[in-house]
């Protein structure tokens, strides 16, 4: 169907948006993040995270909306769920881990800058018990974060291999 049709439907467009959502997607998560990880301070990495989570994450919740109103054929149900399973891992991500992750990151902070984040045992210094309990609480949130990021991605592919089949007829 939409091999027939025209540049002026909004299947170019969609396709676009598509292509945009699904590349900046594993771009960012599989080739950006790593690459900055290794090679930034962890203090400087996580203030590019800061700065690039919040859009990444609407994006993620607001992309498949678009993707499906703007769909120049008809969603069948399994479309149209692939897609809101997309949109919603982005949104709970944007919503409620990206600020727990950043409240626990603030409460790290301040023990860092109150140097309450080690402590002197035996003559060896050692991580704080709060500390050490607000990484592995940070932890367990990130890897949340992390396995939504992959369902939103993981989503999109699911919604691409099925329009694509709808390319071919």
């Amino acid at each position: 169907m939409i091999a027939t049709l025209g540049l002026n439907t909004g299947a170019p467009y969609h396709l676009f948006l598509y292509s945009i959502a699904l590349g900046g997607s594993v771009f960012h998560s599989f080739v950006v993040s790593p690459l900055a990880f290794k090679h930034l301070p962890r203090q400087e990495f996580g203030n590019l995270q800061n700065k690039v989570f919040p859009t990444y994450f609407i994006g993620q919740a607001v992309v498949p909306l678009v993707l499906g109103l703007t769909s120049p054929f008809r969603l069948c149900p399994f479309s149209t769920g692939v897609l809101a399973v997309s949109g919603i891992a982005g949104a709970l991500n944007y919503l409620v881990l990206l600020p727990i992750c950043r409240n626990i990151k603030e409460q790290r902070d301040k023990l860092v800058a109150n140097k309450l984040h080690e402590t002197i045992e035996g003559g060896e210094v050692k991580p704080s018990d709060k500390y050490t309990e607000l990484n592995k609480t940070f932890g367990m949130y990130h890897g949340i974060s992390s396995l939504l990021n992959i369902l939103s991605i993981a989503s999109l592919a699911i919604y691409g291999t099925v329009m694509s089949k709808r390319l071919v007829r």
